[in-house]
Parts: structure tokens; sequence; C-alpha cells
């Protein structure tokens, strides 16, 4: 049987008050969308429990468990769905599988048996609010051992867990939940992603309530992290990966020195998406080159402001809005409207690109695509095509994974090609209207970001090539 959900925000707070696991990646996500996942997720533990929970509710006796394994295979994105399917292996062992949009998300094993004698564990309260989200180097983490202490909120847990806590012992809950405290949190800390678990149950019951750990491999190339825990009546070894630091693009000053103080001056640039990315860096070399910049944002007010502040803290004309591309425009804001100088539109809005299953196609995920590369573009070009706002030429990214095809890209490189057709279609049906449309290279954004090396390269160069092109055409 097959049981699908979509966690919320809200969930997520209430299992990281429950486990004591508050990391960003799981919590904030104007911060995660710039992390490798490009999005707010779910804690890895926090499905594992949920999927455990489902198949023990027509259970009644009380059991322990015996063992729980897992490989976290991909993020599951708050707001996503999840499909969860159990299949029981015998009477004490299932085998869970969770995917969204048909892609892999996490494998699970537990074993367990009927509990053996009655349980009196006795464990303090997690205390309300977050701790220290650690941050280590990985030099830092090839020497780290260490300890957390085990907490469990019996009430809490009721209300997530309802099934768990009525059959297993609040003590082996407490390991389950101290351990993604320690990977989030402890170790690797902050820049964490936990990726499997191998524990064993039935060991001695004696101890301090903790969960005691000591890294036992830490690979730079791999940026994988991996740790012997033991805690009472528990022994395991858990892996997680450092994740890479989110992209920073060059600071305004270093653009400057790229291009020539007046080459965009009679431009009026709209540049959306343009908090970050490629967005981003063309709002700094258009803006060095003299232009007068506006860029929007959606989600990323914050980092929209500080790019604003930075080029007019070195005489540059820049000036930020919000804009959803999803939405119809509410009404074309004054600021864009300068009848003294032509009006750019620079298009570079976009949802998290990687993360479909290879050689699989989902309409799902082209639909996504579709209403930032398609629909999202025609009802920024419509808003704009009053001929009292002068919209003149517009720069639309397409992508050389339209030629190159990988196999798991293929609704990427669909929905980019279906945005081609609408330029076309766009320049026919608005005489005067020009549109540059180049294939660009896979470069280095945050949402190329990789766990593993790969071939970015430096957007710079490549974005101010096709900007001085759309320039002269």
């Amino acid at each position: 049987m097959t049981t699908q959900r979509v966690f919320t925000s809200d969930d997520q707070l209430a299992f990281a008050k429950l486990s004591g696991d508050f990391n960003p990646l799981h919590l904030d996500p104007v911060f995660a969308r710039r992390l490798v996942f490009g999005r707010q997720v779910v804690h890895g533990l926090h499905a594992l429990l949920w999927s455990l929970d489902l198949h023990l509710k027509s259970r009644t006796q009380p059991l322990e468990l015996r063992t729980v394994k897992a490989n976290f295979k991909a993020g599951i994105g708050v707001g996503q769905a999840v499909d969860c399917r159990v299949t029981l292996l015998d009477e004490n062992q299932v085998a869970v599988h969770l995917e969204t949009d048909n892609t892999p998300a996490a494998w699970i094993e537990i074993t367990w048996h009927p509990l053996r004698q009655q349980r009196t564990d006795a464990l303090p309260k997690m205390s309300p609010g977050p701790g220290t989200c650690r941050k280590r180097s990985i030099e830092e983490l090839a020497a780290a051992s260490g300890n957390v202490a085990l907490y469990f909120n019996g009430d809490l847990a009721a209300r997530l867990f309802p099934n768990l806590i009525r059959v297993l012992p609040p003590m082996q809950l407490a390991v389950l939940l101290a351990t993604t405290r320690l990977v989030g949190m402890e170790c690797p800390g902050h820049r964490s992603i936990y990726s499997s678990l191998n524990l064993v149950f039935g060991a001695e019951r004696d101890g301090e309530a903790r969960l005691n750990y000591h890294v036992t491999d830490c690979s730079r190339r791999l940026a994988l992290v991996s740790l012997d825990v033991e805690a009472p009546e528990m022994k395991g070894q858990l892996k997680a990966f450092l994740r890479p630091l989110p992209q920073r693009q060059p600071a305004f000053t270093e653009v400057c020195r790229q291009v020539e103080s007046e080459e965009f001056s009679t431009q009026q640039a709209l540049i959306v998406g343009g908090s970050r990315g490629l967005g981003e860096v063309a709002a700094k070399l258009l803006a060095a080159g003299g232009a007068e910049v506006i860029l929007t944002y959606c989600h990323g007010e914050q980092d929209a402001q500080g790019i604003v502040e930075e080029i007019v803290a070195r005489g540059g004309s820049a000036d930020c809005l919000a804009w959803n591309v999803l939405e119809p425009p509410p009404g074309l804001p004054e600021k864009i409207a300068n009848p003294s100088k032509p009006l750019y539109l620079y298009y570079f809005a976009t949802s998290y690109i990687f993360g479909a299953a290879k050689g699989k196609f989902s309409s799902q995920r082209f639909a996504v695509f579709n209403k930032y590369y398609v629909t999202g573009l025609l009802r920024t070009v419509q808003a704009l095509a009053d001929p009292a706002i002068g919209l003149n030429k517009v720069f639309y990214p397409s992508s050389a994974a339209i030629d190159q095809l990988p196999l798991d890209m293929g609704e990427y490189a669909a929905a980019k090609m279906a945005g081609e057709i609408l330029c076309d279609f766009l320049q026919k049906a608005h005489p005067g209207l020009i549109i540059h449309k180049p294939r660009l290279p896979r470069v280095a954004t945050d949402q190329t970001v990789s766990l593993l090396p790969v071939d970015n390269q430096e957007p710079i160069p490549v974005l101010l090539k096709n900007l001085r092109y759309l320039r002269q055409m």
C-alpha cells in the first residue's frame, strides 16, 4: 500500500522542537534555497519515523527495535508530495521506500521483536529552545568526538507519532532522535546532510543518557563523514555529507574592473530574478556599465537589498522590487516607466533545476518548469509590452542542456526549448521587439553547486559576452 503526505513548515518546526535539530537546511526556506537542494527539505529522520508510525498503526503489543537501517538518497522538499510504500518482509521486519515524483528519496529497513520486559525509561524533556548549530571545517571534523544528551518530550512525540509512542520504548525513540540532532547541530553540524544510519539495539542498557560519537573516517574528496555512535542499548554507524558552501558571486568592485563604465548607460535594465545567481551577476555587470538597474525578487528581499546597497555605495544606479512571475503582475510599478531610456528585460526566473530521476520524464516537473520559462515569461513580456513602457529588448537565457540532453534533465531542457519557441512567437507578435536567447553552458551559481566536483564555467565572461551582443542587436 502507498501513502502520500506533504510535509509543511509547521511540521518541520514541530519535529525540530522534538528532536533538537534546528539546522537551517530544514527550517529556513530563504537560506535553504541557496543550498545544494535548492529549497527547504524535510529531516530524513522525520520521514523515517513517519513511515514507521504509519506501519505500526495496527500493532497493539509493545515492541522493541532490533535494527534500523536507512539511506537518505534525495531531499524531500517541504510542500512536495512524498509517497511511502511499506513492504512487510516478515512479521517483525519491514522495508520502506520513499519517493518524490517517481524519484527515490529514501530506503529504510527496520526489524523489531516483542517487548521482553516492562520498561521504565526515565528521560528529561527536551529544552524548548534550539542549541548552537556548530560550524566545523573538514580538518576539525576528522578528529571530532564527543556526545549529545538524550532527551524526550513524550507529549510532543505523542502528537507527531502516536503509534510509535504507544508501542516503542521512549529510550529507543530518544536515541533515534538524537542521531539527527548530532548530525544537524553537532557533527558535522551547520553544513551537514544526513546520508545514512545503521543502528543495532539490544546492547547493555546501563550508562548515562547520552549518545557518544567519534569520527572514524573523513573523506575530503567525497566530503563524507563517518561516525561510530553508542548509547544505552545501541551501537551503530552514521554517515553524513559536508554540504558545499553557497556560491558567492563576484563583488561589484571586481565586476567594475571588467566592464567599460558607460557601455550599458543607455539602458533601463529590469532583471527578473536578480537577487542571486546569474541574475545577480547580470545586475552588477549592467550597473557597472552605467545602466539603471531594477532587480526583482520573489523570496530573497534581503539578498536583493544587499545587492542594491552594494551597487549604490560604489556609485551605480540600482533599485529592487517584489515580482512573482507565477502570478499575474498586480500593476506595473511606476519606477519601471522611464521614457528617456529603452527598457531591457533580463529574465532569470527559475525553479530548482536538478534532482530528477535519470531516464524518466516527469510531467509534473515539466509543468513546473513551464510555469517559469513559458507562462512566467509570457506574462512578464505582456505586462511590459505597453507602448508607454517602451520594452525594447529581452534576454532569455536558454541552456546547453537542450543540445546535450542529460538523462536527468529532460524536463528542464524541454521547457527551456518551449521558452525559445515562445521567444520566436513574441518577436513575430510584437514587431520591433528583439529577443536574445543564447544556450548558456553550465556556470557557477547556487543551482550548480554539487557535493562532488563538477566543471562549472565562470559566470562573468559567459554573461558579459551575451549582454554585449544583445546591446548591439
